[in-house]
């Protein structure tokens, strides 16, 4: 911060990630209470309130961002601007939907502890950090504290082999991840000469320098590292067993909530930092979108895990984002900003249904424990049902909306045979989704199969399928936001 002192406005700028941490640091200091501990209401409802109060400081402090334009905080550390408070909402709505889907799952795995709710605020700050970002460094101790704060999540059951495995893999996989993203900076680095995302921008307005081949080589280590987060294949292997070992609660948030502070992350230094050599990173990446929609969506059709099913329906979801990436225009920044938020809502629905369903005490994760759901409770095969044809991009959703704008996208921009590609998986997907449906509505029901009574989650489901359905009456105001944040690039 070059000796720069602390300014008021720094700490205004910051409100949701403060509120985060003070959260956090008194569920940890309360918990240390020994009656307190043993109240398992208590946690939940201070870790959702601290999560929506910082949602009404970051959406109390958008319209005179909007009215304003962007700005910068802790000397240029961070950036002040709709993008940031775009991703920052969709960050903390996933968060105060998931701590609603938790309780219920954390009581039936005698796992309730305060512990988890920390760990999910301090994911939250990072990913916030992330997201707004403008120096590599600032964007890199955001990336260490939400992957450090995920890895805990995911091993979150020390009972449960799977988890513990998870947890493993995906530390040893991250830590590798991140000593190449480090690697990459310091390549940056000794060409630019900065860490600030302008002053590379800047730098890179050299032509000698920006053909240089440390750079090139620098840039390549960058896509990998940046790959690593959103999961694109083939840098995806650590997610399948991540999300399936992790308790369902973690893999619902860190499934939509850690994937977009990926792509924030990552449209971010592309787009500031690396737009005078789109060229050198838009085919590379074109090629990874490619790569992962098809391996993902192929993958997924001889699951009959449904919790491995939705992992790899992830991987591929990550493929279609990364298709408003490669167009590299404002247009395709929106669609893909749209998208995730659009994915966020139905992946979290999809998820939601796993933790709504108990075989004989345990979390289902078979296709078969679908079956008959249709006849023993309709309303809950219904949503999900909206959920899958969501997912595949049908009519009228909110899925169908995002995958037409990140193809039209990519369409504008000249990227026409990978919108097809992107269609044409879209209907491969069909498949494996309507699997799930043939098993709820098709097969005799299963006795040892029972629904979940949760108040919150039951909430959870019906606020998910309202968004899933009714979200295209409101798509013009928020693409018009995602638009005004575009505009920073």
């Amino acid at each position: 911060m070059n000796g720069s002192p602390i300014s008021a406005s720094d700490l205004v700028a910051l409100n949701p990630e403060i509120t985060l941490t003070l959260g956090a640091c008194l569920i940890l200091v309360w918990s240390a209470f020994g009656k307190a501990r043993e109240n398992r209401r208590l946690f939940p409802s201070l870790a959702l309130a601290t999560v929506l109060a910082a949602l009404a400081g970051v959406l109390y402090g958008l319209p005179p961002q909007i009215a304003a334009g962007d700005g910068s905080a802790f000397a240029g550390q961070l950036a002040v601007d709709t993008y940031g408070s775009f991703f920052a909402v969709l960050f903390l709505v996933t968060a105060a939907l998931a701590i609603a889907a938790s309780g219920k799952f954390l009581d039936d795995e005698s796992a309730h502890h305060p512990e988890y709710y920390f760990f999910m605020l301090t994911a939250l700050v990072g990913m916030m950090i992330m997201a707004r970002g403008a120096d590599l460094i600032s964007i890199f101790v955001g990336l260490e504290l939400q992957a450090l704060s995920v890895y805990v999540l995911v091993g979150y059951l020390r009972a449960d082999r799977r988890s513990n495995e998870a947890a493993l893999k995906y530390f040893i996989l991250g830590g590798l991840a991140s000593g190449i993203f480090v690697y990459a900076l310091s390549l940056v680095y000794a060409v630019a000469g900065v860490t600030s995302l302008d002053g590379i921008r800047m730098a890179l307005g050299d032509a000698e320098m920006a053909s240089s081949p440390i750079l090139i080589i620098g840039l390549i280590l960058l896509v990998v590292a940046l790959g690593f987060k959103v999961a694109a294949v083939p840098f995806h292997l650590w997610a399948p067993d991540a999300y399936t070992g992790a308790p369902t609660p973690v893999t619902l948030f860190i499934s939509v909530a850690s994937t977009a502070a990926a792509f924030a992350m990552m449209m971010r230094i592309l787009f500031v930092a690396f737009a005078p050599v789109t060229g050198s990173w838009s085919a590379l990446l074109a090629v990874l979108s490619l790569a992962t929609m098809t391996f993902g969506n192929v993958a997924a059709l001889s699951q009959d895990n449904i919790k491995r099913m939705l992992a790899y329906s992830s991987i591929a979801h990550a493929g279609y984002a990364l298709m408003g990436v490669v167009a590299g225009t404002e247009r395709g920044i929106a669609a893909t900003m749209y998208y995730l938020a659009a994915y966020a809502f139905m992946n979290v629905g999809a998820w939601s249904m796993i933790l709504l369903l108990r075989r004989q005490g345990l979390v289902t994760d078979r296709l078969e424990d679908f079956s008959g759901l249709g006849q023993r409770s309709g309303w809950a095969a219904g949503a999900m049902i909206l959920f899958l044809l969501s997912l595949g991009g049908i009519p009228p959703t909110i899925g169908f909306l995002g995958k037409w704008y990140v193809f039209g996208a990519a369409i504008d921009a000249g990227w026409a045979w990978l919108a097809v590609a992107g269609a044409l998986n879209a209907a491969v997907s069909m498949y494996y989704y309507l699997r799930i449906a043939v098993a709820m509505y098709m097969r005799e029901p299963s006795d040892e199969v029972s629904l979940v009574r949760s108040l919150p989650l039951n909430l959870t489901l019906a606020l998910t399928a309202a968004v899933t359905v009714l979200g295209v009456l409101w798509a013009t105001p928020i693409v018009d936001w995602v638009r005004s944040s575009t505009l920073i690039f």
